[in-house]
């Protein structure tokens, strides 16, 4: 049985679920249609920022699920604002988004600073959240529509168009239609074109894109549009993407994104580190003092080991998390024989149980990948305080 939390799912736009397992936009990915199907009005109304969702955008999507409260399985879908802000604070800095491929792992750095960007989104917003929420049985809905298609006396319309034409991106908060659709959501503006529309709630309102970097959908740049009939703003390449309204966040300021390591920019099939994906089946990994230690065993060289890949967190059941392991000496692929996995659990009534359903090992040599491992079972292995590693051997 799911219960949905609805008031902190309208501050957060996020949903909440207890005791089930719930889906993100993205993980329910469909195919969108081709981009070059759709024609928009592209006249000199027309304005773009220099942010390219290809070049400046995550190479992971919007898949998160986070721990919210531990003892209740209560878990929050996704952190579409944290990679929002994130994405624009590499912008602003004129640094490279980091270019790894896979969703980062929590207590790792860059989930890390993603969450705490996610959670600024949502305190520096409150009140707008709050205002675009209360529609007493639609009461609103002609007023919230309306008021994103306003190009003067501050309608949303016109704060937009001020970011843009000045050259700077700007994170939109989208509103929920109903309760069947997205749930709320954030994206990042990156352009508009008005064709024939002059703002004015007149004529030519179906001329209006706004151009948007959506987390949920990588390296794409999406197209909002205004729906007249259904009163509402849907993705013109994704229709079953539906939001009320949306508002325009002009309180984002720039941070300085943390310096990360990046694996090098070459492929010369010499490996560098190892990525591990763990999906965790049905029994979560508790944390605390019950964690997971990682050994990888090179020919002609001592074993090196990383204790406590989780860094202490609970991984939470029927989610994977991925740990990059950079290796102490770059080696051929040929030399890595195997990798051991051991748990740091007590036995007893108060011991761990963690139920492991799936492992992949990818081997990283610059910008190429090498999966060298893929096991997946129901469990592949249950951990408990008497059964405490597995060996997953390459050779």
């Amino acid at each position: 049985m799911c219960v949905r939390f609805s008031i902190l799912g309208l501050l957060t736009g996020l949903s909440f679920s207890m005791a089930c397992s719930a889906q993100t936009v993205a993980t329910k990915e469909l195919q969108l249609r081709p981009l070059e199907t759709f024609r928009p009005v592209m006249l000199d109304t027309a304005r773009r920022t220099a942010f390219d969702p290809a070049v400046h955008g995550f190479r992971f999507a919007n898949t998160f699920q986070n721990d919210f409260i531990s003892e209740l399985d209560v878990r929050t879908n996704g952190l579409c604002g944290g990679m929002v802000y994130t994405t624009l604070d590499f912008f602003h800095a004129g640094r490279a988004i980091p270019r790894q491929g896979h969703r980062p792992a929590v207590q790792t750095r860059l989930h890390d600073y993603i969450y705490d960007r996610q959670v600024h989104s949502i305190e520096r917003n409150v009140d707008k959240w709050m205002e675009v929420g209360f529609n007493p049985l639609g009461a609103r809905d002609s007023e919230f529509f309306n008021w994103g298609l306003q190009g003067f006396g501050g309608g949303r319309l016109q704060e937009l168009r001020a970011e843009i034409d000045s050259g700077r991106p700007v994170p939109l908060g989208l509103q929920q239609y109903d309760g069947n659709g997205p749930k709320n959501h954030q994206v990042l503006a990156i352009g508009y074109d008005l064709g024939r529309y002059k703002g004015d709630l007149g004529d030519y309102k179906e001329d209006l894109r706004i151009f948007v970097y959506d987390p949920n959908h990588v390296g794409q740049t999406l197209t909002l549009v205004p729906d007249t009939k259904r009163q509402a703003f849907h993705y013109l390449e994704r229709t079953d993407r539906v939001w009320r309204t949306y508002f325009v966040d002009r309180n984002y300021s720039a941070r300085t994104p943390p310096a990360l390591s990046e694996r090098s920019s070459s492929s010369d099939g010499i490996i560098e580190a190892l990525l591990i994906e763990f999906h965790t089946g049905g029994d979560d990994l508790r944390g605390g003092n019950d964690n997971v230690n990682v050994t990888i065993f090179l020919r002609g060289s001592a074993p090196q080991t990383m204790a406590n890949v989780n860094r202490g967190r609970r991984w939470i059941g029927n989610y994977t998390q991925t740990v990059r392991i950079p290796l102490r000496r770059r080696v051929r692929i040929e030399d890595i024989e195997s990798v051991r996995i051991d748990t740091t659990f007590g036995g007893g009534i108060g011991g761990d149980n963690w139920n492991l359903d799936q492992m992949r090992i990818i081997a990283e040599d610059g910008a190429a990948q090498h999966q060298l491992f893929d096991r997946t079972g129901t469990p592949l292995m249950r951990f408990t305080g008497e059964r405490k590693t597995y060996l997953a051997r390459l050779r």
